[in-house]
């Protein structure tokens, strides 16, 4: 993501060599001289110009800026430049203020303020990355003690103190469900701790990324295996995709059920075939004269499925399509709809209000960041006319989105639309090497269709994240 930082001063300095990985960063100052010796630890872009004009701030990047940070000491200045931020509906903006007397003109603009000095690069550091809650230095600048609240998907989620500890950092209390514990080496950190940590300042960098970094759990909340339905010969094309699935997810074994005379010319048995398909990849067979929904529900109930791969021939029936998203309704499993488009380079994500651990939101995250793929949010929006308050909505959604990005350290891109959601999406998918779909937290039968929809439809993998 893109944050645009104004006025080439210290703070500025601070805040860059501080923020991850994930942002891009460009800086404008009117000194050219200033500019040349502004240095820091990662490649920035320098542009020198009034960044008041529309024309600077676009060759900074304001078409793909989803931050501003304006430390100019005029707050006319700040202002100004916000305001044309403001009207290229960038989400997120933040200024040093110069005069308190300025302050509701930029509260007019739901901009974040920090006061100066060394609260501002740290102010503006909560900002950007909101998922660390507190940072505050002390011991001379020697050390400082952090709060990170404990996501689903940190590195440190379900482990022991004594299994993590370290000599330039401890753990000094958690917060969980209103209650504070002092922590020993027995203690297990849970989704939802507030952790406060005391640390040495240099060590700032690996402790974030130790607690709220991500690490990859797909499908193991679901399951640890896959299961593969093929009814027929021209399935075994999809069997190549199944194998790449497995190698880059946490999944553990792959399971196949099929028929025993899956081949017409029986010039060697199912088994050898799919040996030789297969090749290095090991699998387990189960043979069914005939694979029924019932079949497949039993074979979920007895075994630890993470995801149920189901390949999609051309004339698949919507009947088959509803069936099996009925059986992962059911069985809250997730079932991705196989259409060879793998290795997945770029995923599409149609963007829902569902950010629970286990949501399309989340996964999309998980399977982008494993796979280093770029992911694509997809927003469609109801024509103008039919819009009640879902804009605010909306910018909450996206915000959250891009929150995800920063802690999984993942390219984020965002595609907006008007119109009809299933179609729409539905045409996007051939952009797509996987897409990737679930529902809103309050399943609606419109999601429903859409879901229907696009695993009929789609020009790619699909991958349906039941709730």
């Amino acid at each position: 993501m893109k944050v645009i930082i104004v006025g080439a001063h210290g703070e500025a300095k601070e805040l860059i060599n501080r923020v991850s990985s994930g942002w891009s960063i460009s800086v404008i100052d009117l000194d050219q001289e200033k500019l040349r010796n502004f240095t820091t630890n990662r490649q920035i872009d320098k542009i020198q110009g009034d960044a008041t004009s529309s024309l600077v701030l676009k060759k900074a990047g304001l078409d793909e800026a989803t931050a501003i940070v304006t430390l100019t000491l005029s707050d006319e200045v700040n202002l100004e430049i916000l305001k044309i931020a403001k009207q290229n509906n960038i989400l997120r903006l933040s200024s040093i203020i110069n005069d308190s007397s300025h302050i509701d003109k930029f509260k007019e603009l739901d901009v974040e303020l920090v006061e100066p000095d060394i609260l501002l690069a740290r102010r503006f550091e909560h900002i950007l990355e909101p998922r660390r809650v507190v940072s505050q230095a002390f011991a001379g600048g020697r050390a400082e003690a952090l709060e990170i609240e404990i996501s689903s998907d940190s590195p440190v989620r379900g482990k022991k103190l004594r299994e993590i500890g370290s000599d330039y950092y401890i753990v000094g209390a958690l917060l969980r469900k209103g209650k504070v514990i002092i922590p020993h080496g027995d203690t297990e950190i849970e989704t939802g701790d507030l952790v406060t940590i005391v640390l040495q300042s240099g060590a700032f960098s690996n402790v974030i990324n130790l607690f709220s970094g991500s690490e990859s759990r797909f499908p193991l909340e679901f399951g640890k295996d896959i299961v593969v339905v093929l009814d027929n010969e021209k399935n075994l094309k999809n069997l190549s995709e199944s194998e790449f699935f497995i190698r880059n997810t946490k999944a553990t074994s792959l399971k196949l059920i099929t028929k025993e005379d899956l081949f017409d010319n029986n010039l060697e048995s199912t088994e050898e075939t799919l040996k030789a398909v297969l090749k290095d990849q090991e699998f387990d067979i189960t043979y069914k004269n005939k694979i029924s929904n019932k079949d497949l529900e039993n074979f979920i109930n007895e075994n630890s499925i993470g995801t149920i791969f189901y390949p999609v021939e051309d004339s698949i029936s919507k009947s088959k399509i509803k069936s099996l998203i009925s059986i992962a309704n059911k069985s809250k499993i997730p079932v991705l709809f196989s259409r060879s488009t793998y290795p997945y380079k770029t995923i599409g994500l149609l963007i829902n209000d569902n950010f629970d651990e286990n949501s399309s939101n989340a996964i999309a995250f998980d399977l982008s960041s494993t796979m280093s793929a770029k992911l694509v949010g997809v927003i469609i929006n109801q024509p103008t006319f039919l819009q009640s308050d879902g804009e605010q909505k909306v910018s909450d959604t996206v915000q959250k989105l891009q929150d995800l990005a920063l802690s999984h350290e993942v390219q984020l891109d965002f595609e907006n639309f008007e119109g009809n959601e299933a179609k729409i999406f539905t045409d996007q998918t051939s952009s797509y090497d996987l897409s990737i779909i679930g529902s809103n937290s309050s399943q609606s039968w419109q999601d429903r269709k859409v879901i229907e929809f696009v695993s009929t439809n789609s020009n790619s993998s699909v991958l349906y994240i039941p709730r």
